[in-house]
């Protein structure tokens, strides 16, 4: 049974702008924090200060100081309400208060504000929020989370089922009770194995709210008992993502001050692990939680009373009210037909909701709900689109979590949303349709710009002239676009006369997956090959394979080769592992990540991996054929080792081509380089 109460239109007060620049400003107009919830293995720290409206446009004078000890001075014109005041981490693991002096020539004396700066020694499953972007680290990589509630007990297939189209987190509800610890461990190991993180559900023992999370007949003192033992149970295991402990409270009547003491005593347990709340309308409710909680989450269900709309106007009244604080998590709606809501949403209509909460600033992304096959929701097409858009969102989230100032910019049409990010040198456009019929829209960058815009996700490319270019958007459809802005100078040695197609698997026609390859199971259902773009040694883009089980490898087949019998071919690709992936870590030689390739059946090799990228050169001579033929081969790559690996940059090359594949000046460390492999 959903547990959802019928949510309230939000109400929004218009502010008068002249009010608030005429009030004067004292020390609580500024506030900080650190950019990151604590620091363990980064060298440098942010501490971000925020500013108020007046002194936006004055200059000020910064100073962070621990004690009597001076981290940074920052001194300019913000121009902007946050300002990034760097400084080198040079502090053992404690927890520090910084204080920061702010000076202006606008006003008398100086102000002066204060926030704690927490270092902690470094974990394997750690996970931090950063509150600039909004985005977690975890495996110290960004990570946007884009998955589901279920219920309980969870069905063994279900994160296989999940994990191939691309979610990576999972929220079962579940009751914290001894007798079924065995499930919640079995889902637990099942989803590190996959490479799926868990918000794990501790409503029963802990704020409360939430389908069936009542426990009948124990005492507040067995509760914490129960919490104290699953926090300690769970707090080091590789699929921990965040704790999640209240859901709805300002409407089940859950006060701040008891949220509180659970936050407060879960963080004493386990500092390395975010803490979530839920909410539902009046969303800025939440407010009075903020002690409570490491990020906001809200559940607008707007479908069929309410327009699409309302989902993301709550998403970016709590973006704007916790902007450079915690990170905001939208739940939207997947379900629908009993209760107050008549209907599910239609696969358009949940399009719309997830990309107005994306582009308004939420950083994460959590249906409510799904029990397969077709339970909730019941439309498997609806669901399919939800999939669609995790491997979109996968591929969006350097973007979506990049630190960099953007480019603004603007939709002609009102019933267009759009957001800009800056990564690497490209800059990313997203759009949404929030109305039930086809729009053309103008786009306005503020910027020059001349040239292409690759429509990412249909494989066509409009043109942009200086600034601007036009489009069509479906009915509640979505669009992405990436402009070049500056082109890299390309430095990396190839080498000529590749035969491989797509060797830097750069083609995303289809999003997520590599284009010019099939692909084999070898044995595990969960097993998974992806297009990432958060590591790559050239282009954008790298394949990541997960194998969850030994011997349960995604055999990969490259599109097929002409070869000559007899002819000795060289097979070259980049790789690295992350050895505190999985549910097994890889320590020293005893659980050891390694690859294979080989050219159709030929020269199968094996090489063990490492955490940075390297190359593996190997060859293979192909045997004479009873007929003389002249076959085409495929460069077949796997990972039969439990684990993940990153792949790049594979190159396939005769090797009676060698003098003329390389420059002159280059040839002789060339070969010398191929011959000791």
């Amino acid at each position: 049974m959903i547990r959802r109460t019928f949510c309230l239109l939000v109400l929004i007060t218009v502010i008068d702008i002249s009010v608030i620049y005429s009030q004067p400003v004292d020390s609580t107009s500024f506030t900080s924090n650190s950019r990151l919830s604590f620091y363990s293995f980064e060298n440098n720290a942010e501490i971000l200060l925020h500013v108020p409206a007046k002194l936006h446009f004055s200059h000020i004078t910064a100073v962070l100081r621990i004690g009597s000890d001076t981290l940074a001075v920052w001194k300019g014109i913000p121009s902007k309400k946050t300002i990034r005041i760097p400084f080198t981490l040079n502090l053992v693991p404690a927890d520090y208060e910084v204080t920061t002096e702010i000076k202006s020539p606008l006003s008398a004396g100086k102000f002066i504000t204060t926030c704690n700066l927490t270092i902690l020694n470094y974990k394997s499953n750690e996970v931090k929020t950063d509150r600039l972007t909004g985005g977690l680290i975890v495996n110290k990589r960004p990570f946007f989370p884009f998955g589901f509630y279920c219920y309980s007990p969870v069905h063994p297939l279900l994160p296989e089922e999940e994990v191939v189209k691309g979610f990576n987190t999972i929220s079962p509800y579940q009751k914290i009770l001894p007798e079924s610890f065995y499930e919640r461990k079995a889902y637990m190991d099942r989803c590190a194995e996959l490479g799926m993180k868990v918000h794990y559900n501790l409503l029963s023992v802990s704020g409360g709210g939430g389908v069936n999370s009542v426990i009948e007949g124990i005492t507040d003192s067995e509760k914490k008992q129960l919490l104290e033992y699953e926090i300690n149970a769970f707090k080091d295991h590789p699929a921990l993502l965040a704790w999640y402990i209240a859901d709805e409270p300002n409407g089940y009547g859950i006060t701040p001050d008891s949220l509180a003491t659970i936050y407060n005593l879960i963080k004493a347990m386990d500092p390395w692990h975010p803490v979530s709340i839920v909410f539902m309308a009046p969303f800025l409710s939440s407010r009075k939680y903020a002690n409570s909680m490491d990020i906001v989450m809200a559940d607008p269900y707007p479908v069929p009373d309410m327009p699409v709309t309302y989902t993301g106007n709550v998403a970016g009244t709590l973006v704007q009210e916790f902007s450079g604080k915690k990170p905001v998590w939208i739940v939207p709606q997947a379900f629908g037909g009993g209760e107050l809501w008549s209907r599910e949403p239609t696969r358009q209509e949940i399009r719309s909701m997830t990309y107005q909460s994306v582009i308004k600033g939420a950083s994460g992304i959590q249906y409510f709900v799904r029990q397969g096959l077709n339970l909730f929701p019941k439309s498997a097409g609806t669901w399919a689109e939800c999939g669609m858009m995790a491997v979109e969102i996968a591929e969006l989230t350097p973007w979506l979590l990049s630190e960099e100032e953007t480019i603004p910019v603007r939709s002609g049409s009102e019933n267009v949303s759009v957001r800009s990010a800056v990564h690497d040198g490209h800059l990313l456009i997203i759009a949404v349709n929030k109305t039930n019929v086809p729009v053309r829209t103008d786009f306005a960058i503020n910027s020059s710009i001349s040239g292409r815009a690759k429509v990412l996700f249909e494989n066509r490319n409009v043109t942009v002239s200086s600034g601007l270019f036009a489009d069509h958007l479906a009915s509640f459809g979505s669009q992405a676009y990436l402009i070049n802005i500056k082109p890299k100078r390309d430095t990396l040695f190839r080498w000529k006369d590749n035969l491989i197609k797509d060797p830097g698997f750069e083609d995303v026609s289809s999003p997520g997956v590599p284009a010019s390859c099939y692909a084999r199971n070898g044995g595990d259902r969960g097993a998974t090959y992806f297009l990432d773009s958060r590591e790559h040694f050239e282009g954008n883009h790298s394949i990541r394979l997960v194998t969850p089980k030994e011997n349960g490898t995604i055999r990969l087949r490259f599109f097929p080769v002409k070869v000559m019998a007899g002819r000795t071919y060289y097979i070259s690709i980049r790789a690295k592992t992350d050895p505190e992936q999985g549910l097994i870590k890889d320590t020293a030689s005893i659980h050891p990540r390694y690859f294979e390739i080989s050219l159709g059946g030929y020269g199968n090799r094996k090489f063990e991996l490492s955490p940075d990228w390297q190359e593996f050169v190997t060859s293979v001579t192909i045997p004479y054929p009873e007929e003389d033929l002249q076959p085409k081969l495929n460069v077949i790559l796997q990972m039969p080792s439990a684990g993940t690996a990153w792949f790049d940059m594979l190159q396939l090359i005769e090797a009676v081509d060698i003098n003329k594949s390389v420059d002159p000046a280059l040839r002789k460390p060339w070969e010398d380089l191929i011959w000791s492999r």
